[in-house]
This record gives C-alpha cells, structure tokens and sequence, in this order.
C-alpha cells in the first residue's frame, strides 16, 4: 500500500523537515523535463510531465505545486486552487502530532521543506488575489512563525493583507518582527501603521528613516501621475529603485490615499528631510 503521508525529521529544538517522498529516484528525471518544458513555454509537454509524475509519487508537493502555477498561468484558477490545496493537504497531514503551529519551525534552510513553503505560499496568494483576506492572513502567520527568515517575502504580503482588512495594528505586528528590515512594504508599512492609529509622532519617526532608507517611495507616492518606469521588469525589482516605488505605489497607494491626513504627512516629512539632506549655500 502507497504511503499517505511524508516521514517528517527532527532536526532541532522544535525544528524538522520533510524527507523525499518515497519513489522519489524514479521520477526526478520526469519532474525537471517538466520544470524546463514549463519554463519553455512548452506548457502541454509540462501538464503531462508533471501529471506522470504524481500518478507514480502522488507525495510530491513540489509536482503538484508547479502544476497548479502552470494552470494558474493558463487562467484555470480553479484546478490551480484544488492542486495547491491537494499539495497543502499532503504537507498538513504529515506534520506529527507533536507540531505546534506558531511554535515549531519548517526552514527554508532545509531544502526538502521548500516544496511545502512554496506550496502553502501559493495557496495563500490564491486566496488573497480572490479576496479571502482571513484566511490569506491565518496562512501568512503560518508561514512567517515556521519560516522566521522569510526567504520568501511573505511580510510584504501580510503587511497588505493586513491593511486590506482595515488592521493597522496587525500590520504594526509584522513590522515589529522586522524592525531592522529594508523592504519598502515594512519600512513604510510601519509609518502607515502608526498613523492610521493615531500615533503620530512615532509614526514621524518610523517616517524619516523610511524617507531616509527609500526616498524614492515617497516620492512616487505624492506624484499626480504615475508612469510606469521604462526599464520595470515584472518579477525582478531595484532596491531604492524607481521600479520599486512604481510597484509599491500600484499595491499601497490606496491604503496611503484612504488613510486620513497621510499623504500630506508624508510631504511633510519628504520636504524637511530633503532641506536637511541639501548642501549649504554659501
């Protein structure tokens, strides 16, 4: 009989990972045709490359992850949505009794947990891009609390996901746990926070260093119009870049607009650092 479940590994103080799912030797070769066919753009040969592969180790995640994008990018949302459930489900139920979520640790690290990092990720994506915002956010604290270094932005997404939902104060969480971070989205994210409850002058605090790391956001965000930079590349963003404050306007803006008092806050800050930062006229 097939096994149902992964065999699981402790490899620290609430700390494991997932081994190989068993038939694994076969069909590694199958799995990477796929991945390359996909990335070729080859995406029939790749759903039947990929669909060989789970029929003969119905355990790997990481096939039915890279289905599921495939079907993503095809616009059958829906098949993608029970893929990355199936591949979710497989990782869940092979966790022991013994694992705490929000306590215990599945690292990025380790190589074998990646496929159900990216998986759960995947799943949780789907569910924020449909509006589900609660259980897009109970997905990102998962992930945030098993993987702590976020290899995979997932902060980004849950200081979003947490102004979608009108929770500043949860926002203000993510942004704490990452208080030495350069990411726009908890830089700023942190500042729009604090404003939003009403703590004005820790949020001018938070303000000035955001200005100070990434002024080219501010910038961006007071701007009348917005025009997408020449050289954007859709997947690959330039720290301090103007393709960054473009992305971070398109996903935030709306939440800086909605949030009283704000933008002018914002200009504010942006027009006393920038007199502070210019050189003296003699």
């Amino acid at each position: 009989m097939a096994a149902k479940k992964l065999k699981m590994e402790k490899v620290g103080p609430k700390e494991w990972k997932f081994d190989d799912p068993p038939g694994l030797s076969g069909i590694k070769d199958e799995f990477y045709n796929a991945v390359d066919l996909m990335g070729e753009e080859d995406g029939d040969a790749a759903e039947k490359f990929f669909r060989k592969v789970i029929r003969n180790c119905p355990l790997h995640i990481d096939a039915h992850h890279h289905l599921a994008l495939l079907m993503s990018y095809r616009g059958d949302v829906m098949t993608a949505f029970e893929l990355w459930g199936k591949a979710v489900e497989i990782g869940m139920k092979s966790l022991p009794e013994e694992f705490v979520m929000g306590e215990d640790r599945l690292e990025w690290g380790w190589l074998e947990n990646r496929p159900f990092l990216r998986a759960y990720y995947g799943l949780a994506m789907f569910l924020f891009d449909a509006g589900r915002n609660d259980s897009a956010h109970l997905i990102f604290n998962h992930l945030l609390a098993m993987n702590p270094n976020d290899n995979q932005g997932v902060r980004a997404l849950a200081v979003e996901n947490s102004f979608a939902m009108d929770r500043p104060d949860e926002a203000l969480q993510v942004c704490d746990k990452y208080e030495n971070d350069g990411m726009a989205d908890t830089v700023y994210g942190r500042s729009l926070a604090l404003l939003g409850m009403g703590r004005k002058k820790q949020a001018e605090k938070a303000l000035i260093r955001a200005v100070g790391l990434l002024p080219e956001v501010a910038r961006e965000l007071l701007r009348k119009r917005h025009r997408m930079p020449k050289d954007m590349s859709f997947g690959y963003i330039t720290v301090g870049g103007a393709d960054e404050a473009y992305d971070y306007w398109q996903r935030m803006g709306r939440y800086w607009k909605n949030t009283d008092g704000a933008l002018a806050f914002l200009a504010d800050v942006l027009s006393r650092c920038q007199v502070k930062a210019s050189p003296a006229r003699h």
